[in-house]
């Protein structure tokens, strides 16, 4: 088992998944930047379509990876080897189904991807169906031996994951760009995919089978019935969260593609990959400490203690969330002026909008982090429903009878966080994880999404009005932006953080996850 302490095992996972995130974002670009020359922008949104479409196939996944990387936090604390076993066992049964429903499905549904296209794909010279199925082969394999990586994940060893899956994503890609200018074909593109899966699932299932040679010698054990009872309680639970994330996160290309267009997808993709690089940058500092926090739940820690621990965690996540979407929203024009062009730049409304959707949907990471560290999926199976419903009725009703296109996608996304998310994840997490009191954590938490607001605001006022697209304008706007990230923070943070509890440094941060 692993016999890191909290410190050392969050410290070497952030720094590890951080790094190499980095530098898969630059591979990104680089690749992105490629496939746009050479196959055209309208190739980039049909391969965002098929993201789409597939991200819907995996709601047969279940959530089950969240809850099984629970069911492993109390078990490896305590060494017993024989249950990671069973629990691991019947992990591998689960996964061979959900591959063989998510292939049964896609191959339904590959007859009417051409008719989610707005204006159709003839001038392509592709074969959707053909091309679709390439794209769903990819992720029929990714359920074939990932089921492995969780045990890293749930062991604090979650930089062994990191660093074969962007291994095997950088050299994926490298392929990719050395083909793409070869043979300029996108079905080879989409088949280099399913094979650098395959092959990361095949050898990060041998390193697994290395660390852990338990779990092929207890492979006859049972689960226990109070973990099968608790399964069963948290995937019903999970059930909706995965229903309400797959809409939620699902339909924008989805909406663009059949109302406006691929071209729309195409641009909009681009700039959803810059903030998915950072995202996973940002996120790989964040969620790597997940682990240690269920660790920490599970060690029946103090409830003083885990309050302060929790609030801390929110405290830096969500300095470090302002201060990248905030960048975002400085730098953007400039880095896509400079990229792709000026043709490329979103104007004031979708930038602004944008920007503020991407701090929003930050904000939250350490909130859903502390819910999938304590397994607390029971009590938000009602909340994605409410949260998808909201989205998908104000999303649908702007795009189609309004002229706001992303912007008015972006806005349904927008309101359901601040109407369902905000409050009901706070209460989850603060209710029945902390048992603490939520008014004060709501009082904070509301005063970061206002003052992020109001910084992004002006920034987005001083790009729009002072050519933030120009390269030395966009430097001096982004340092001035994030001045007034920092100032907006301490006095936030005066008003606001609770009095009673440890004020917040780096170094007492640390010292909240040592044994």
């Amino acid at each position: 088992m692993n016999k890191l302490s909290r410190t050392k095992s969050a410290t070497i996972n952030s720094a590890v998944a951080s790094s190499a995130q980095f530098i898969q974002l630059l591979m990104q670009f680089i690749s992105r930047s490629v496939f746009i020359n050479v196959l055209g922008a309208e190739f980039l949104g049909l391969n965002g379509l098929f993201l789409n479409l597939l991200g819907y196939l995996n709601f047969a996944e279940l959530g089950l990876g969240a809850a099984i990387t629970f069911s492993l936090y109390e078990p490896l604390a305590n060494e017993d080897k024989a249950q990671v076993a069973a629990i691991m066992t019947l992990f591998k049964k689960w996964y061979r189904y959900i591959a063989l429903f998510v292939l049964a499905g896609g191959l339904i549904l590959t007859p009417s991807v051409p008719n989610l296209i707005n204006g159709g794909v003839a001038h392509l010279n592709v074969n959707v169906y053909i091309a679709f199925l390439l794209a769903l082969s990819n992720t029929v394999l990714s359920y074939l031996l990932t089921y492995k990586r969780t045990l890293l994940l749930a062991d604090q060893k979650g930089y062994v994951n990191t660093l074969n899956t962007v291994g095997y994503n950088i050299v994926g890609q490298i392929v990719q760009i050395v083909t793409l200018y070869m043979f300029k074909d996108f079905y080879l593109f989409l088949s280099i995919q399913a094979v650098t899966m395959l092959l990361s699932n095949l050898h990060i299932s041998r390193v697994v089978d290395k660390l852990y040679p338990y779990v092929y010698e207890y492979r006859q054990e049972k689960v226990s019935s109070k973990l099968i009872n608790y399964m069963k309680k948290n995937i019903s639970g999970m059930l909706s969260a995965k229903m309400g994330g797959i809409i939620v996160n699902g339909t924008d290309n989805l909406l663009l593609s059949y109302y406006i267009g691929l071209a729309s997808v195409a641009m909009y993709a681009n700039y959803t990959m810059i903030i998915m690089g950072l995202t996973q940058v940002m996120g790989q500092l964040i969620s790597a400490v997940t682990s240690s926090i269920g660790n920490l739940g599970a060690s029946k820690e103090n409830q003083k203690k885990q309050e302060e621990v929790f609030y801390k965690y929110f405290y830096i996540s969500s300095l470090l969330s302002i201060i990248v979407a905030v960048g975002f929203s400085a730098f953007s024009s400039t880095f896509v002026t400079l990229w792709l062009g000026k043709k490329m730049v979103y104007s004031f409304l979708p930038l602004l909008i944008l920007s503020l959707n991407f701090v929003f949907q930050s904000l939250r990471q350490s909130v859903i982090n502390y819910t999938n560290a304590y397994g607390l999926y029971w009590y938000a199976r009602w909340k994605p429903i409410f949260e998808s419903l909201v989205n998908l009725v104000v999303s649908w009703t702007l795009v189609k009878y309004t002229g706001l296109g992303i912007s008015g996608v972006l806005i349904g996304t927008i309101t359901s966080n601040l109407i369902v998310n905000v409050f009901w994840e706070s209460w989850i997490v603060l209710h029945y994880g902390l048992k603490a009191r939520i008014r004060r954590f709501l009082c904070l938490y509301m005063s970061y999404i206002f003052g992020s607001a109001m910084v992004i605001f002006v920034t987005v006022y001083s790009v729009e009005n002072f050519s933030g697209e120009k390269f030395l304008n966009g430097i001096l706007i982004t340092i001035l932006a994030e001045l007034m990230v920092f100032i907006m923070f301490m006095v936030l943070n005066k008003l606001f953080y609770p009095k009673n509890l440890e004020g917040f440094n780096i170094g007492a941060l640390l010292q909240s996850f040592k044994y």
